[in-house]
Protein backbone atom coordinates (compact mmCIF):
# COMPACT_ATOMS: atom_id res chain seq x y z
CA UNK A 1 0.00 0.00 0.00
CA UNK A 2 1.31 3.48 -0.48
CA UNK A 3 2.97 5.01 2.40
CA UNK A 4 2.58 8.46 4.13
CA UNK A 5 4.79 11.37 3.15
CA UNK A 6 8.45 10.62 4.67
CA UNK A 7 10.01 13.32 6.47
CA UNK A 8 11.53 16.07 4.91
CA UNK A 9 15.14 15.11 5.88
CA UNK A 10 14.27 10.97 4.37
CA UNK A 11 12.22 12.53 1.16
CA UNK A 12 15.02 15.08 0.31
CA UNK A 13 17.01 11.16 -0.21
CA UNK A 14 14.75 9.65 -1.96
CA UNK A 15 13.88 11.97 -4.40
CA UNK A 16 17.07 11.34 -6.09
CA UNK A 17 16.33 7.92 -6.92
CA UNK A 18 12.75 8.57 -8.75
CA UNK A 19 12.40 10.54 -11.64
CA UNK A 20 11.03 13.30 -11.91
CA UNK A 21 10.66 15.57 -8.96
CA UNK A 22 8.78 18.68 -8.75
CA UNK A 23 11.42 20.89 -9.87
CA UNK A 24 12.51 18.19 -12.57
CA UNK A 25 8.78 18.24 -14.02
CA UNK A 26 8.76 21.76 -14.01
CA UNK A 27 11.76 21.03 -16.37
CA UNK A 28 10.27 18.70 -18.63
CA UNK A 29 7.52 21.31 -19.00
CA UNK A 30 9.83 23.42 -20.78
CA UNK A 31 11.34 20.69 -23.03
CA UNK A 32 8.07 19.75 -24.42
CA UNK A 33 8.06 23.36 -25.58
CA UNK A 34 11.36 23.50 -27.09
CA UNK A 35 10.49 20.06 -28.72
CA UNK A 36 8.06 21.70 -30.63
CA UNK A 37 10.26 23.95 -32.59
CA UNK A 38 11.63 20.47 -34.38
CA UNK A 39 8.52 18.65 -34.45
CA UNK A 40 6.82 22.21 -36.21
CA UNK A 41 8.87 21.99 -39.36
CA UNK A 42 7.17 19.00 -41.16
CA UNK A 43 3.92 20.44 -40.13
CA UNK A 44 4.69 23.79 -41.94
CA UNK A 45 6.28 21.35 -45.40
CA UNK A 46 2.42 19.74 -45.23
CA UNK A 47 0.66 23.42 -44.52
CA UNK A 48 2.36 24.69 -47.56
CA UNK A 49 1.05 21.66 -49.95
CA UNK A 50 -2.05 21.43 -48.55
CA UNK A 51 -2.38 25.18 -49.80
CA UNK A 52 -0.62 25.01 -53.06
CA UNK A 53 -2.29 21.33 -53.97
CA UNK A 54 -5.78 22.03 -52.17
CA UNK A 55 -5.64 19.27 -50.20
CA UNK A 56 -6.77 20.73 -46.86
CA UNK A 57 -6.73 17.19 -44.84
CA UNK A 58 -2.20 17.65 -45.46
CA UNK A 59 -2.54 20.48 -43.35
CA UNK A 60 -4.54 18.20 -40.28
CA UNK A 61 -1.89 15.45 -41.27
CA UNK A 62 0.85 18.49 -40.28
CA UNK A 63 -0.83 19.35 -37.44
CA UNK A 64 -1.41 15.94 -35.95
CA UNK A 65 2.05 15.23 -36.40
CA UNK A 66 3.53 18.25 -34.62
CA UNK A 67 1.51 17.37 -31.84
CA UNK A 68 2.80 13.94 -31.31
CA UNK A 69 6.26 14.65 -32.26
CA UNK A 70 6.80 17.39 -29.61
CA UNK A 71 4.97 14.60 -26.96
CA UNK A 72 6.85 11.53 -28.41
CA UNK A 73 10.28 13.49 -28.28
CA UNK A 74 9.79 14.30 -24.47
CA UNK A 75 8.28 10.99 -23.23
CA UNK A 76 11.59 9.60 -25.09
CA UNK A 77 13.37 11.99 -23.03
CA UNK A 78 11.75 11.54 -19.75
CA UNK A 79 12.20 7.65 -20.24
CA UNK A 80 15.83 8.46 -20.77
CA UNK A 81 16.05 10.87 -17.82
CA UNK A 82 14.76 8.02 -15.61
CA UNK A 83 16.23 4.94 -17.13
CA UNK A 84 13.10 2.94 -17.56
CA UNK A 85 10.28 2.91 -20.14
CA UNK A 86 7.87 0.56 -17.99
CA UNK A 87 4.05 2.11 -17.44
CA UNK A 88 1.53 0.72 -15.88
CA UNK A 89 -1.45 -0.68 -17.38
CA UNK A 90 -3.32 -2.53 -14.23
CA UNK A 91 -6.49 -3.83 -14.82
CA UNK A 92 -9.57 -1.92 -13.67
CA UNK A 93 -13.22 -3.58 -12.92
CA UNK A 94 -15.25 -2.82 -16.14
CA UNK A 95 -17.64 -1.02 -13.96
CA UNK A 96 -15.50 1.37 -13.26
CA UNK A 97 -15.13 2.66 -17.03
CA UNK A 98 -18.85 4.47 -17.32
CA UNK A 99 -18.99 4.93 -13.52
CA UNK A 100 -15.95 7.07 -13.48
CA UNK A 101 -17.15 8.73 -17.02
CA UNK A 102 -20.54 9.31 -15.56
CA UNK A 103 -19.02 11.33 -12.49
CA UNK A 104 -16.13 13.19 -15.15
CA UNK A 105 -18.90 14.69 -16.61
CA UNK A 106 -20.93 15.80 -13.78
CA UNK A 107 -17.55 17.18 -12.71
CA UNK A 108 -16.95 18.86 -15.81
CA UNK A 109 -20.83 20.46 -15.47
CA UNK A 110 -20.14 21.63 -12.40
CA UNK A 111 -16.93 23.23 -13.42
CA UNK A 112 -18.20 25.34 -15.91
CA UNK A 113 -19.78 28.02 -14.00
CA UNK A 114 -16.54 28.82 -12.74
CA UNK A 115 -14.53 28.06 -16.28
CA UNK A 116 -16.88 30.44 -18.32
CA UNK A 117 -16.11 32.84 -15.59
CA UNK A 118 -12.64 33.63 -16.17
CA UNK A 119 -12.40 36.99 -18.54
CA UNK A 120 -11.59 36.09 -22.16
CA UNK A 121 -10.32 38.79 -24.49
CA UNK A 122 -11.65 38.85 -27.57
CA UNK A 123 -7.57 38.26 -28.94
CA UNK A 124 -7.83 35.21 -27.08
CA UNK A 125 -10.95 34.16 -28.09
CA UNK A 126 -9.54 33.89 -32.00
CA UNK A 127 -6.67 32.96 -30.95
CA UNK A 128 -8.68 29.43 -29.79
CA UNK A 129 -10.88 29.54 -32.44
CA UNK A 130 -7.58 29.20 -34.81
CA UNK A 131 -6.41 26.24 -32.93
CA UNK A 132 -9.29 24.45 -32.08
CA UNK A 133 -11.10 23.45 -34.75
CA UNK A 134 -11.87 20.07 -37.68
CA UNK A 135 -8.11 20.13 -38.55
CA UNK A 136 -7.71 19.43 -34.83
CA UNK A 137 -10.09 16.29 -34.47
CA UNK A 138 -7.78 13.85 -34.38
CA UNK A 139 -5.22 15.53 -32.40
CA UNK A 140 -7.27 15.93 -29.44
CA UNK A 141 -9.35 13.02 -29.53
CA UNK A 142 -7.15 10.44 -30.88
CA UNK A 143 -3.70 11.43 -29.45
CA UNK A 144 -4.04 13.72 -26.82
CA UNK A 145 -5.78 10.88 -24.46
CA UNK A 146 -2.81 8.74 -25.17
CA UNK A 147 0.49 10.77 -25.01
CA UNK A 148 -0.86 13.11 -22.56
CA UNK A 149 -1.83 10.58 -20.26
CA UNK A 150 1.64 8.72 -20.57
CA UNK A 151 3.41 12.00 -19.92
CA UNK A 152 1.48 13.72 -16.98
CA UNK A 153 0.15 10.65 -15.18
CA UNK A 154 2.56 7.91 -16.52
CA UNK A 155 5.44 9.46 -16.10
CA UNK A 156 5.01 12.35 -14.22
CA UNK A 157 2.80 11.35 -11.91
CA UNK A 158 4.00 7.90 -11.12
CA UNK A 159 7.36 9.47 -10.28
CA UNK A 160 5.64 11.72 -7.96
CA UNK A 161 3.91 8.80 -5.86
CA UNK A 162 7.30 7.62 -5.27
CA UNK A 163 8.41 10.35 -3.57
CA UNK A 164 5.70 12.35 -2.13
CA UNK A 165 2.47 12.36 -0.06
CA UNK A 166 -0.41 10.86 -2.47
CA UNK A 167 -2.14 14.24 -2.28
CA UNK A 168 0.90 16.20 -2.96
CA UNK A 169 1.53 13.99 -6.21
CA UNK A 170 -2.22 14.16 -7.07
CA UNK A 171 -2.55 18.18 -6.98
CA UNK A 172 0.99 19.13 -8.48
CA UNK A 173 0.65 16.64 -11.26
CA UNK A 174 -2.87 18.50 -11.93
CA UNK A 175 -1.57 22.01 -11.38
CA UNK A 176 0.72 21.05 -14.29
CA UNK A 177 -1.73 19.29 -16.38
CA UNK A 178 -3.28 22.66 -15.99
CA UNK A 179 -0.47 25.12 -16.69
CA UNK A 180 0.51 23.54 -19.70
CA UNK A 181 -2.84 24.10 -21.03
CA UNK A 182 -2.14 27.61 -21.07
CA UNK A 183 -4.69 29.39 -21.78
CA UNK A 184 -6.95 30.27 -18.33
CA UNK A 185 -10.13 29.00 -18.98
CA UNK A 186 -8.93 26.23 -20.54
CA UNK A 187 -5.99 25.52 -17.63
CA UNK A 188 -8.67 25.60 -15.26
CA UNK A 189 -10.98 23.20 -16.39
CA UNK A 190 -7.38 20.82 -17.08
CA UNK A 191 -6.46 20.79 -13.58
CA UNK A 192 -10.17 19.67 -12.62
CA UNK A 193 -9.80 17.26 -15.09
CA UNK A 194 -6.15 16.06 -13.46
CA UNK A 195 -7.42 16.08 -10.27
CA UNK A 196 -9.60 13.62 -11.22
CA UNK A 197 -7.78 11.51 -13.48
CA UNK A 198 -4.78 11.96 -10.75
CA UNK A 199 -7.01 10.68 -8.01
CA UNK A 200 -7.92 7.28 -10.26
CA UNK A 201 -4.27 6.88 -11.47
CA UNK A 202 -3.37 6.34 -7.86
CA UNK A 203 -6.27 4.22 -6.92
CA UNK A 204 -5.64 1.74 -9.87
CA UNK A 205 -2.62 2.53 -11.24
CA UNK A 206 -4.08 2.01 -14.89
CA UNK A 207 -3.21 4.28 -17.30
CA UNK A 208 -6.12 2.20 -19.80
CA UNK A 209 -8.52 4.21 -17.44
CA UNK A 210 -7.29 7.64 -17.60
CA UNK A 211 -6.56 7.35 -21.38
CA UNK A 212 -10.58 6.50 -21.58
CA UNK A 213 -11.66 9.35 -20.09
CA UNK A 214 -9.94 11.35 -21.43
CA UNK A 215 -10.70 10.27 -24.65
CA UNK A 216 -14.45 10.69 -23.96
CA UNK A 217 -14.05 14.32 -22.42
CA UNK A 218 -11.68 15.38 -25.29
CA UNK A 219 -14.71 13.57 -27.67
CA UNK A 220 -17.65 15.63 -25.77
CA UNK A 221 -15.55 18.83 -25.96
CA UNK A 222 -15.05 18.60 -29.68
CA UNK A 223 -18.79 17.79 -30.60
CA UNK A 224 -19.03 21.66 -31.30
CA UNK A 225 -16.61 21.51 -34.05
CA UNK A 226 -18.25 18.96 -36.18
CA UNK A 227 -21.19 21.55 -36.33
CA UNK A 228 -18.82 24.16 -37.69
CA UNK A 229 -19.84 26.14 -33.65
CA UNK A 230 -17.08 28.04 -32.15
CA UNK A 231 -15.58 27.13 -28.71
CA UNK A 232 -15.96 30.15 -26.53
CA UNK A 233 -15.51 28.57 -22.79
CA UNK A 234 -16.56 32.38 -21.44
CA UNK A 235 -19.86 31.20 -22.46
CA UNK A 236 -21.72 29.12 -20.14
CA UNK A 237 -23.52 26.94 -22.75
CA UNK A 238 -25.24 24.56 -20.50
CA UNK A 239 -26.89 27.51 -18.82
CA UNK A 240 -27.60 28.95 -21.89
CA UNK A 241 -29.27 26.02 -23.12
CA UNK A 242 -31.43 25.39 -19.95
CA UNK A 243 -32.40 29.21 -19.75
CA UNK A 244 -33.61 28.98 -16.26
CA UNK A 245 -31.91 29.67 -13.33
CA UNK A 246 -33.71 27.57 -10.94
CA UNK A 247 -33.47 24.15 -13.30
CA UNK A 248 -29.74 25.18 -13.50
CA UNK A 249 -29.32 25.28 -9.86
CA UNK A 250 -31.27 22.03 -9.80
CA UNK A 251 -28.59 20.55 -12.18
CA UNK A 252 -25.64 21.61 -10.59
CA UNK A 253 -27.03 19.86 -7.26
CA UNK A 254 -27.47 16.65 -9.06
CA UNK A 255 -24.32 16.79 -10.81
CA UNK A 256 -22.44 17.25 -7.12
CA UNK A 257 -24.70 14.34 -6.14
CA UNK A 258 -23.40 12.52 -8.97
CA UNK A 259 -19.95 12.68 -8.20
CA UNK A 260 -20.53 11.84 -4.78
CA UNK A 261 -22.60 8.87 -5.63
CA UNK A 262 -19.56 7.85 -8.43
CA UNK A 263 -16.64 9.08 -5.84
CA UNK A 264 -18.38 6.64 -3.16
CA UNK A 265 -18.76 3.54 -5.58
CA UNK A 266 -14.97 3.78 -7.10
CA UNK A 267 -14.01 4.38 -3.47
CA UNK A 268 -15.23 1.13 -2.50
CA UNK A 269 -14.26 -0.80 -5.60
CA UNK A 270 -10.92 0.50 -6.63
CA UNK A 271 -8.77 -0.61 -3.82
CA UNK A 272 -9.01 -3.84 -5.00
CA UNK A 273 -7.77 -3.54 -8.28
CA UNK A 274 -4.75 -1.10 -6.82
CA UNK A 275 -1.62 -2.60 -8.50
CA UNK A 276 2.04 -1.38 -6.83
Amino acid sequence: MMTNQLPESHEAQETTAWYPTIKQAWWLMVVLMLMQVPASIPSIGLKIAAEKLAIPVLDMIGQTLAYVLAFGLTIWYAFRKRGSRTLSFATVPAIAYPVAAVGMIALGLLAEPLVSAIPMPDKLNELLRELFNKDMIITAVIAAPVLEEVLFRGIIQDGFLKQYSPARSVIWSAVIFGVIHMIPAQALNACFLGLAFGWLYYRTRSLWLCMFLHFVNNSLSSLPLFFDEPLDMDVNMTRDWIGNDGLYVGLLAACAAVCYGCYAYLNRILPQARAL
